[in-house]
């Protein structure tokens, strides 16, 4: 039984319930500001970016338990291709929480700039339809 909350409209992000993953590309950052800035307070989760460079970083804020993590490609001897440390860190969360004990109830929302190839890995992982 999957505990994944399908969503064909925009998330009651107020009223959210479980565990959150939001993620998508550093151009997505404003419209993730704005979804975190309606969180509830005692929401849990993560916020994923994917950044070509340090310099598109930005500040959200979020609630306590909402930790933000930035993914730079560039980062290192080594460029990463654009999605490939977003689909890395997307497909770790997505075990993490489809495996946990009790099953959780969560929420995963993928920016519009997000790769498709990192929105169709997701969407396997957790078992929704295509």
């Amino acid at each position: 039984m999957s505990n994944a909350c399908e969503h064909l409209e925009e998330p009651d992000w107020e009223n959210i319930d479980g565990t959150v993953l939001i993620a998508g590309d550093a151009a997505d950052a404003v419209l993730i500001a704005r979804i975190a800035s309606r969180l509830p307070w005692d929401v849990q989760g993560v916020i994923l970016l994917e950044a070509a460079a340090r310099i598109q970083f930005r500040h959200i804020d979020v609630p306590d338990g909402v930790s933000v993590r930035w993914l730079v490609r560039g980062d290192g001897p080594r460029v990463h291709a654009r999605g490939e440390r977003l689909a890395n860190a997307v497909h770790a969360w997505c075990v993490e929480w489809t495996c946990s004990e009790p099953p959780a109830q969560w929420t995963v929302w993928l920016g519009p700039h997000t790769p498709p190839h990192v929105a169709r890995m997701a969407r396997s992982l957790l078992g929704v339809a295509n």
